[in-house]
This record gives C-alpha cells, structure tokens and sequence, in this order.
C-alpha cells in the first residue's frame, strides 16, 4: 500500500507535469514532507480541460450508507480496480496525477519497523496513478491506484504506487481505450526507484520538515 507521500519541492513537481501545460501555483501547493491520508493535495486531471486541482485523499464512496466505512479508501488494487464497486466506474472516467516527491514504506523486523523513502532514480518527482471522485458535498477525493512491487519495492513491501510515465501522463488522465490504461497499470520498471532507509520521526503524521528524509 501507499499510506504516505512527500511533495516538498515545487519545482521539482512542476518540472514533471511541464509536459501537460500546467503550474501548481504556490496557493495550490504548500510544501510539505509528510502527507499523510485525508490531507489535501494538489494533484492533476482531466477535467474542464487539464487542470490542476486540490483534492482530499481519501475516498468514501457517494453510495455507501453512513458509517459503512471506517476509514477513507486510500489505495486500489490494479488487479481488481475494474471489479470493485468503489473503484470501477473511476477508473474508466475519473483518472488523476498526484505528483510528488516521493513516498514511504515500511518494513516489519520482529517487533520494530523500518522506515524507507523512495524517489524516483533520474527526475525530482513522481507521478503516482489515481483515481477520483466528487463527493454528496461536492469534494474532490482521490485514491492511489497500487500495483505489486517491483525489485526495489520487494525487500519492503509487496505492494508499491502505480507510477506513470511522464510522457504518459497525458493518456492516464485522458485516454479512453482500456488497453492504454491497463498497460499503465503495472510495476514500475526496476531501476526507476532510489530507497533510503530514514528514522522514525515520519511515522508521526504531525512531524514535518527536512528531517523526515534524512538518513538513518
């Protein structure tokens, strides 16, 4: 799963989506290193145009029945998404970019668990696949569309974000052919992702800064 991303570097960003004609304005990104679920984020997608729009991350689905849900659906599966109730008619219309920085994932080792930070291995930003809905209150949310992991992914978790090619940004949130969009929703190819192992001090939602980054 994705359960945290980091978006601290807004040029770093803007040079990813470049290629889509667009800027993430500064009242549109606040730097932050640790985002965690039902924060809002700027993210890009197909709609009015290609266009930049803050969303909340973190779906409930505008047809569930109050308190069917514990918690906010965070990640989809690309193996199921088109079986899903809560995801299949979102991923054939409601497609969105979330660029960042970069994104944590932990490791279990016995009783204690580790705390890595992957980046992409040639640019400054990622673009993580995901889909999006507007909610009964007229709430743009969105959810990160997850596949299995790839060989940087593997030693940490079984699962990783769906990462989208910056030339195929423009496909993921407007394409209309089936083949396209599942051929984007695969493993990242191995190599294309930089870990580090970093401290604890992200495993606390409410710490910000340089130092959730920072080396072990």
């Amino acid at each position: 799963m994705c359960g945290r991303i980091d978006a601290h570097d807004p040029i770093g960003v803007n040079n990813l989506i470049s290629i889509l004609d667009v800027v993430i304005s500064d009242d549109k990104f606040t730097p932050r290193y640790n985002i965690a679920p039902s924060s809002a984020i700027a993210t890009v997608c197909d709609r009015l145009g290609t266009s930049v729009v803050t969303m909340e991350w973190g779906i409930i689905p505008v047809w569930a029945k109050p308190g069917q849900f514990e918690r906010p659906l965070i990640n989809a599966r690309a193996e199921t998404i088109r079986e899903k109730p809560s995801f299949r008619k979102l991923i054939q219309r409601t497609r969105v970019v979330i660029p960042v920085n970069g994104f944590y994932e932990w490791r279990r080792e016995q009783d204690n668990k580790a705390t890595f930070y992957f980046t992409s291995s040639d640019q400054d930003a990622l673009a993580l696949a995901g889909i999006y809905q507007v909610n009964r209150d007229g709430e743009m949310q969105c959810c990160i569309v997850t596949t299995e992991a790839n060989r940087e992914m593997k030693p940490i978790h079984d699962r990783m974000p769906a990462l989208i090619p910056q030339q195929a940004m423009q496909d993921w949130i407007s394409s209309e052919d089936t083949a396209v969009i599942d051929a984007l929703m695969q493993p990242a190819a191995d190599d294309s992702l930089t870990v580090l192992e970093v401290s604890k001090y992200v495993n606390n939602a409410g710490n910000e800064g340089a130092r959730c980054i920072a080396p072990a």
